[in-house]
């Protein structure tokens, strides 16, 4: 039967396994939907399985940590269910690692959609969304409901919806992050994109993507191998086989390419780091940001991550509406209230430093402009936008 991981009595978290997680949800199935599967799979494998309930609650264990899968018959019905070897779902390298190094973080997912005024009026109105604001810039604010951690939805007056979904996570390597990541960012797109489309009412909302930001406060890592796994955890998708999104990559893979890179260093031109050291490590790329306060009382807080991202993600998605315009063979239409001399004014609020703004915000607002090359999007959509007005 299946071993208690839970109840070693030193303390130590349970380490939830979020491939399983990962590939029963990509599935749309709950955990007592895949114990129905587990019991049709028995039968057609000829397999003694447990009752119903039994299994759920063996799932629950399994998936959350507090029990190891070391039961011949679960593991060949999580690989029938998930198509998928015993490598890649529980792993060989990390078995005896993941009980003594856990790596403790918080996961932040940016989720923008462009919608418009009309709509954006709609959706304040219809999700009793209240005014806010986020850092100089006003917006209405909101919690939604979200199955798998809280979430907050913001409405920015120049026609953009953020959701920010925060996940408490603890794994035992990068590689089962980057597993999971890649698994849910189709189903949070998916998710997003039908709960704008509910409350507004329209089949227009499509959610393009999703950024990531991962803030550290547990690590395994220490010396130049913390420094490398923060460079990793801003883009853990080099730790993946390329291919498309429907490719289910390996996690036994991904393990072997992480103790690689751990052990040698990683390197990227493409990740700019910030940070002040002694106190944090930031890392920021294209493909989202890591940060770990090592100095809680005197590195950032969580709100000058999660509140820089907000206007960035939001910011950026303005731009692509406006870019996408021109690509179809249309002049740009936008508010006239946020047209080029608002973006001017924007433009010159996120690059120029505030009086007050410490040394380590300015370099993560530094960081994070030039990774998600939002300075070349503003100024090409100011560029734009001046043309087509004839000023």
């Amino acid at each position: 039967m299946s071993g208690d991981a839970a109840a070693t009595g030193d303390g130590r978290r349970p380490t939830p396994n979020l491939v399983l997680i990962g590939r029963r949800q990509a599935k749309g199935w709950g955990r007592d939907r895949l114990a129905r599967e587990f019991e049709r799979l028995g039968r057609q494998l000829d397999l003694t399985t447990p009752e119903l309930g039994a299994m759920a609650k063996a799932i629950y264990r399994h998936e959350t940590g507090r029990a190891a899968v070391r039961d011949e018959v679960y593991i060949q019905l999580y690989c029938a269910a998930f198509e998928a070897t015993p490598h890649e779902l529980f792993g060989t390298l990390s078995a005896g690692a993941a009980n003594s190094r856990v790596c403790g973080l918080t996961s932040h997912k940016f989720v923008p959609v462009h919608l418009g005024l009309e709509l954006l009026c709609r959706l304040i109105r219809r999700a009793d969304l209240v005014p806010g604001s986020v850092q100089w810039a006003e917006c209405h604010v909101g919690q939604v409901d979200h199955p798998a951690g809280r979430c907050e939805l913001y409405a920015f007056p120049w026609g953009v919806a953020v959701f920010h979904l925060a996940e408490e996570l603890s794994v035992p390597n990068i590689a089962s992050l980057a597993m999971w990541r890649r698994q849910t960012y189709r189903e949070t797109r998916q998710w997003a994109t039908e709960w704008l489309r509910e409350r507004t009412g329209s089949d227009t909302p499509i959610a393009h993507y999703v950024l990531s930001a991962y803030w550290l406060h547990e690590s395994p890592w220490s010396g130049q191998e913390l420094d490398t796994a923060m460079r990793l955890l801003s883009m853990p998708r080099v730790l993946l086989d390329r291919g498309t999104d429907d490719a289910e990559p390996s996690l036994h893979h991904a393990e072997l390419v992480e103790q690689t890179l751990l052990r040698e260093g990683f390197h990227d031109s493409r990740i700019d780091e910030f940070g002040i050291r002694g106190l944090s490590i930031g890392c920021a790329s294209w493909a989202g940001l890591s940060y770990y306060p090592q100095a809680t009382g005197r590195a950032l807080q969580v709100s000058d991550l999660v509140d820089c991202e907000l206007l960035v993600q939001a910011l950026w998605c303005y731009c692509h509406r406006v870019h996408e315009q021109v690509e179809q063979g249309c002049d740009p239409v936008v508010p006239p209230e946020y047209g080029w001399r608002w973006i001017r004014a924007v433009r010159s609020r996120l690059t120029m430093t505030r009086p007050q703004e410490t040394a380590q915000h300015a370099a993560m607002r530094r960081a994070v402009l030039e990774t998600s090359e939002l300075g070349k999007h503003l100024t090409t959509a100011l560029e734009l936008l001046r043309d087509t007005s004839g000023e």
